[in-house]
């Protein structure tokens, strides 16, 4: 499949995500590694405060 094929697949929200972060040079893997990690600290955070393993 083309660049071209996949961009103009998304969401129009996921077309700007791509277009600012190519705008601003941002680097959309260590954002998505970011997310994930933040995700993970929530997820243990719940665990601490509700006791869930």
């Amino acid at each position: 499949m083309k660049w071209e094929e996949i961009y103009q697949s998304l969401s129009i929200q996921e077309r700007m995500i791509i277009d600012i972060a190519e705008a601003y040079k941002v680097d959309l893997t260590e954002l998505a590694n970011l997310l994930v990690q933040k995700q993970e600290n929530g997820t243990n955070l719940n665990e601490v405060i509700y006791g869930i393993s």
